[in-house]
């Protein structure tokens, strides 16, 4: 049986986990349009929206930003 037990003096203040591999993640533009409209709907809330997404809120009005300057352009 493995023993687990940290032997030492030194208490750990700060545990970091690591969930994602940090590569940038690509989204289609029929992607982006699908995650932009969800949150155009009436009592829609963008940061649960995001989050079920596993995007960022910012991330997501950029997005929208985007949409309403040029819809046939960005991608």
């Amino acid at each position: 049986m493995l023993d687990h037990t940290l032997k030492s003096d030194v208490t750990a203040r700060r545990l970091e986990v690591i969930t994602e591999t940090g590569r940038r993640r690509w989204f289609s533009k029929d992607d982006k349009t699908r995650i932009v409209e969800e949150t155009l709907a009436p009592g829609a809330v963008v940061s649960e929206i995001a989050r079920r997404h596993g995007l960022s809120p910012q991330q997501v009005f950029t997005w929208r930003r985007q949409a309403r300057r040029s819809p046939a352009a960005d991608g």
